[in-house]
């Protein structure tokens, strides 16, 4: 799930902003795609097709340009081929939970990949066409580049394989970890501007991973880095997240739900949903505890916009994050 400005101009951008957006193809998925009054993209959500589609508490129903307003829905079919129109029970269950959120049900689509770009068919909603159309790869090229979009990744799996566990280093890195002194007070401050210094600058050696790791564990410097990073916009944030990730992916798993989390609220911030949603799961995996962890997946499987998050912190000082037991 994440949010853009992106606006959808035609069927056919329906058709691929899930995939474009998401990063990755959405195969065995449904999206529900809400949109503001403007047709921009305001959320995108996805669920495997045979789960119970859970939407976020009833929205607003404005017609103010941000608020959703309306809601598509989207299924990417797993047949070979074109889509086939969609049989009523493969569709209404979804529908009619998307009906429920309050906003009204716009167009729902059959979407499939093919050997020359993309198929989609229509189930209802307006301008009703059940006929298979095709959206042949150049054009698919062409939306992804008016929305300054890279081409997606074959499956979720490809998408989040940048924290995907690195034994060989991680190894190196549990062995630093084992050889730094404990944290103290007096040092938190010069932890804090380590991390910012590693974070910010090239790939992560296996000691500079373990400093990381050993830092953001304790949570006067977790709390004060977020702080930082908030203020600042989306190049220190991807920056960041790209060498947290490098952190994630070599972290032995009672070192990992710190760095997991921050990474998650980073590219949550960033708009992508899908990536923040791998990396809370990690935190979670390492440590079922991790209550910041916990906060985080909540605000995700509700929808909960990024700026709602910073909105949230407006009233915290940053000595307040640097003190607090």
């Amino acid at each position: 799930m994440t949010h853009s400005p992106i606006a959808l101009l035609t069927t056919e951008d329906l058709a691929l902003v899930g995939p474009l957006m998401l990063g990755y193809w959405p195969e065995g998925s449904v999206c529900a795609i809400l949109v503001d009054s403007e047709d921009h993209v305001v959320l995108i959500m996805r669920w495997e097709r045979d789960a119970d589609v859970v939407l976020p508490a009833k929205p607003a129903a404005t017609t103010a340009a941000g608020s959703p307003v309306a809601v598509h829905l989207v299924v990417f079919a797993t047949v070979d081929g074109a889509p086939q129109p969609l049989h009523p029970r493969a569709w209404q269950r979804s529908a009619d939970a998307l009906r429920e959120s309050g906003l009204p049900l716009g167009r729902t689509l059959a979407v499939a990949r093919a050997a020359e770009g993309v198929m989609w068919t229509s189930a209802e909603g307006p301008l009703h066409d059940p006929g298979v159309h095709v959206i042949p790869a150049a054009a698919v090229a062409d939306v992804a580049t008016r929305w300054g979009l890279p081409a997606w990744h074959e499956s979720r799996s490809d998408y989040v394989a940048d924290i995907a566990p690195d034994p060989d280093v991680r190894a190196d890195v549990e062995r630093a970890l084992r050889d730094l002194p404990c944290l103290i007070e007096a040092e938190r401050d010069q932890a804090i501007t380590r991390i910012r210094e590693l974070l910010g600058a090239g790939p992560l050696s296996p000691v500079e991973t373990a400093e990381v790791l050993q830092g953001l564990a304790d949570v006067r410097v977790r709390d004060t880095l977020l702080w930082d990073l908030m203020q600042e916009g989306p190049h220190a944030w991807m920056t960041h997240a790209n060498r947290l990730a490098q952190a994630v992916a070599t972290a032995p798993d009672g070192s990992a739900a710190p760095a997991a989390t921050l990474l998650a609220i980073l590219r949550w911030q960033l708009g992508d949903g899908s990536r923040a949603g791998a990396a809370v799961e990690r935190a979670l995996t390492a440590d079922p505890g991790y209550s910041l962890a916990g906060l985080v997946d909540r605000c995700l499987a509700t929808g909960l916009h990024p700026a709602m998050w910073r909105a949230g912190l407006e009233d915290l000082s940053r000595e307040e994050c640097r003190r607090a037991a």
